[in-house]
């Protein structure tokens, strides 16, 4: 999670105003590949914000030796649909550790390079760490406003 100013406009009596606001973004650090088709709610990841990030501009996932797993440029931000889903492009899904680079715009014009670790599992796979799952956060605990709300229910079940 990110967090940083912004200027932002807003209508206020009858004029815009530019306010400085926070914006937060939100990138989970796991997918969840289920090979049944059974839960998706967890098996893509890109970046979530609170209505501040206009573009992905691009997004480039990578394996731990740097080969290019995925790549997609110019979508919207909180659209799971558009972010990667663990499939190599051999057509197989690829499981543990990756790398992620996504440059997202902001209202204001400002641009931001977001860079990180993040893991793929795949369910029912016996060599998923279970004990490193509350380290885990997943897209469906995103509260919305670009943060992380681990009360949130996370509807994984196979682990």
């Amino acid at each position: 999670m990110d967090s940083f100013f912004v200027t932002a406009p807003f209508w206020d009596h009858g004029q815009w105003i530019d306010s400085i606001i926070e914006a937060k973004v939100y990138i989970p650090n796991i997918i969840v590949i289920d090979t049944t088709g059974g839960n998706q709610d967890n098996e893509m990841l890109t970046l979530s914000d609170g209505n501040y990030v206009t573009w992905i501009l691009s997004s480039v996932y990578s394996d731990e030796n740097g080969q290019t797993l995925f790549m997609r440029d110019s979508f919207l931000p909180n659209t799971p649909a558009e972010g990667w889903g663990g499939l190599k492009p051999d057509g197989t899904y690829y499981q543990g550790v990756f790398n992620y680079e996504l440059v997202a715009e902001f209202i204001d014009g400002q641009t931001r390079t977001y860079r990180g670790k993040a893991c793929a599992y795949i369910c029912h796979s016996d060599d998923f760490p279970t004990q490193k799952l509350p380290d885990c956060f997943f897209q469906t605990q995103h509260d919305g406003n670009g943060g992380i709300d681990q009360n949130l229910d996370t509807p994984v079940n196979c682990f």
